[in-house]
């Protein structure tokens, strides 16, 4: 079950079609034992072919109606504020069946150790092909906020990986996040999204803004170190935790900023929306704007609202929460990047 992480299978370039790289060794292992645990029941509905459609518009969001997911899944817990102490009584990952857990990676400098012990965990309410939850620390009981080691894990994950289809994200308290114990989501991907190739401008530092997109937020790039890019990344998320500002981030293959001469993508891209809080248990008529909402990929939950969705109505409730909220913090972005 445990999976060493060794950085010289690093995977720098992938191509965005199919075809053309032969899967790695991580993908192989995370696809096949997702796989084998979604048909051995452990899931609480079958993810059957999802009734998918790419928008007419500008951006291309893809929509999908996955109507079980919205209707069989867990209860949400009811988190009032964006730092929420850990619970014990409420779920958490300590409390998964052993046929949940998928893999527990290692980086291959630290094997042995056994305490605080990560785990990659399929999610019994699968929004997507593969979606597993990746819990840094799961003994360490932490609760639902983004940590440097978490990110720097998330990371290190994503570039075992050649399939340009692998996503990854997180989503706060108050950002829809469901479950307050460190977790970052995990899924592929068929469709190509708008934010792998969207041109950014530079704000500060190695933080860029994202403005051509109805999702207002901020940039960041790989170059060559996954420890740089997840300390810069932190920077910012510290920033919004220390202020109570809801927030979700999401990570995708994509061109380098700038890049327009080749059709590889050669970085990974990570995106940090600061947006209008939701607290409670709150459900919204079409889709909960969360992580991949906000990255243009809709999981629609009702087949009347999948029927009638648009780009300009999507759009527009993407904007509105995340629009006052880029403003405010995008402020701050030259003092939090002063000294990179």
């Amino acid at each position: 079950m445990e999976f060493y992480i060794d950085d010289n299978d690093f995977i720098w370039s992938v191509c965005p079609t199919d075809g053309k790289l032969v899967t790695s060794q991580f993908d192989s292992l995370l696809q096949n034992r997702w796989k084998s645990a979604s048909e051995a029941g452990v899931c609480r509905y079958q993810l059957t072919h999802l009734q998918t459609k790419v928008l007419p518009g500008t951006f291309g969001f893809v929509a999908q109606l996955n109507a079980n997911r919205a209707t069989q899944r867990r209860v949400p817990q009811n988190l009032q504020k964006v730092n929420n102490p850990f619970d014990p009584i409420e779920f958490n990952f300590n409390k998964v069946a052993a046929q949940e857990v998928l893999l527990k990676p290692v980086h291959k400098e630290a094997s042995g150790k056994t305490e605080d012990n990560a785990a990659v965990i399929i999610n019994v309410s699968p929004l997507e092909f593969g979606n597993s939850l990746l819990v840094p620390s799961v003994t360490a009981n932490i609760p639902q906020r983004v940590t440097l080691e978490g990110l720097d894990l998330l990371l290190r994950l994503m570039l075992l990986s050649s399939d340009a289809n692998l996503k990854a994200g997180f989503n706060s308290p108050g950002g829809y996040a469901s479950v307050n114990h460190q977790h970052y989501h995990l899924y592929y991907l068929r469709e190509r999204l708008y934010l792998e190739t969207a041109s950014v401008e530079h704000i500060a530092g190695p933080c860029f803004a994202l403005t051509d997109f109805p999702s207002k937020g901020f940039a960041f790039q790989l170059h060559n170190d996954p420890t740089l890019l997840a300390k810069n990344v932190f920077i910012l998320v510290s920033y919004l935790c220390a202020n109570e500002i809801a927030h979700n981030l999401f990570v995708t293959r994509g061109k380098r900023f700038g890049e327009t001469s080749t059709d590889a993508y050669d970085t990974i891209r990570v995106f940090v929306w600061a947006r209008e809080p939701s607290f409670g248990v709150k459900e919204e008529i079409g889709f909960n704007p969360a992580l991949c909402e906000l990255a243009g990929h809709l999981l629609i939950k009702e087949p009347p609202a999948y029927e009638v969705v648009t780009e300009k109505d999507a759009a527009e409730m993407l904007d509105s929460i995340t629009r006052p909220w880029y403003h405010q913090v995008r402020e701050n972005i030259p003092n939090l990047f002063r000294a990179t």
